[in-house]
């Protein structure tokens, strides 16, 4: 994504259907032992929050914080038996964290340290899959013997039959079905696609300059390589037809190491890679707009499918154009998510910088190639992967003091893919890149496009 500020601070939005959290806050010093190193030698605020878990399963814990006066401030989350994660939290809800635990029925402890004062805190845990009881599928009833001489035993045997299958989640119905412009990228490289080393085809697409993920705490540590096809230039000894070009598999966008790249370096071109956009080829204002995606997981990348604005929104200054994050795909730690965001301008009316006025995620699929999309209305837009709708924003949604007609529903935007390496990724300290130079490449998989009017 394009380098904005507020990208790194992760505002995620809780649904309703949570079990109860009775929130406490309590000084620093009754929990001095297990606090963080950061906090040792200053004063800290301590958040606790204690639930009941009701049965054993697989729980989706999401933790939201919320900065009390004006100021943000970096938070530290404690979950049992996770690692320490650590969040930004702004003076409005939205901040969270995210587990996946496996619990029995016990008590669930939540922590949160920060420099004084307390953040607010409040939380959802939701059973995604209940643990299967060991019961027999049989049952053996016996008729006890009769008074007589002769005994007669009847054995009745009931099978349980096996439990009815879920029907499948119905795709979620869209009301464009015309084609407006369409790239099959596996058809592409068949055909030869711009060359040299078929390259995605100029008639559609770009390699521009951007390809960032967000710079706070840690930096994008990628650089966008754009030079010229063919003039002899590089960057850092990488050509740009090794980060972009068509395969049997579709467009392939590579984050490359830079071989120059010093060890255990936080610097801005420790790897190439692209990011491609369909500025001058294509644009459009509503519609139905999906791509199958194939990313990759390992941990500290950044790949995304999104859209920016072709013109600033009408009065913003400084000028900022709308974004709509189609999926953001960040790699930290074990709980790989899928995120939606929207980004506009912070006030109504536009007049201050980019902010994000809206995130939700969803666990990542299993591996392999997805289809991730939006139905972009003019006055909303809702998620889907692999056709089954997972969020819906419309103004309502949107942080306060947001516009939809203003940041969403203003004009065209352009499609843009892009794999970026470190950034928000890497904020929560789980960043393989962050801590040596990590594989000599990583690659995600575009197999399609599709908008539909």
């Amino acid at each position: 994504m394009a380098p904005r500020a507020g990208q790194g601070v992760a505002r995620r939005r809780i649904a309703g259907g949570a079990v109860a959290l009775a929130l406490l806050i309590v000084p620093a010093a009754a929990f001095a032992a297990g606090t963080h190193g950061a906090h040792a030698a200053s004063k800290t605020a301590t958040s606790i929050l204690r639930t009941t878990v009701p049965k054993q399963g697989k729980y989706l814990l999401v933790v939201e914080v919320r900065a009390r006066g004006k100021h943000s401030r970096l938070v530290d989350v404690y979950v049992p038996g996770k690692p320490v994660r650590s969040v930004v939290a702004n003076p409005w809800w939205g901040a969270a964290v995210y587990y996946t635990l496996s619990l029995s029925p016990t008590k669930l402890v939540v922590r949160t340290v920060n420099a004084p004062p307390a953040v607010q805190v409040r939380a959802k845990l939701s059973l995604r899959t209940a643990a299967t009881p060991n019961t027999p599928s049989t049952t053996s009833n016996s008729a006890p013997p009769s008074s007589s001489s002769s005994t007669t035993t009847t054995t009745t045997t009931t099978t349980t039959p096996p439990p009815a299958a879920s029907p499948p989640p119905t795709p979620y119905p869209s009301p464009y079905t015309n084609p407006v412009f369409t790239d099959n990228f596996q058809t592409d490289f068949t055909n030869g696609g711009s060359l040299p080393n078929q390259l995605p085809t100029n008639k559609y697409w770009n390699l521009d300059n951007w390809g960032g993920c967000g710079q706070s705490p840690v930096p994008t540590v990628s650089t966008s390589n754009t030079n010229d096809i063919g003039s002899g230039q590089d960057l850092d000894g990488v050509n740009p037809d090794q980060n972009a070009y068509l395969t049997p598999q579709g467009l392939a966008i590579t984050a490359v190491r830079n071989p120059n790249a010093a060890a255990n370096s936080y610097a801005t071109d420790m790897y190439t890679s692209a990011q491609v956009d369909s500025v001058g080829h294509w644009s459009g204002e509503y519609g139905e707009v999906e791509a199958s995606i194939e990313m990759p997981t390992a941990q500290g990348l950044c790949p995304a499918f999104w859209m920016l604005g072709d013109n600033n929104i009408p009065g913003s200054s400084p000028g900022i154009p709308g974004e709509i994050d189609i999926v953001e795909a960040p790699t930290f730690g074990a709980g790989i998510e899928d995120y939606a965001d929207l980004h506009g301008t912070t006030v109504n009316p536009p007049t201050g910088a980019t902010t994000q006025q809206y995130e939700i995620s969803t666990p990542a699929p299993s591996a392999g190639f997805h289809t991730y999309a939006i139905i972009w209305t003019p006055t909303s837009i809702t998620w889907t992967l692999d056709g089954i709708a997972y969020a819906t924003a419309n103004q309502g949604a949107l942080v306060a003091g947001s516009s939809w007609a203003n940041d969403y529903s203003y004009g065209n935007f352009h499609l843009i893919f892009d794999l970026a390496v470190g950034g928000w990724s890497c904020d929560f300290g789980t960043c393989t890149p962050a801590t040596s130079l990590g594989a000599p490449s990583y690659t995600m998989y575009v197999q399609w496009v599709k908008w539909l009017q």
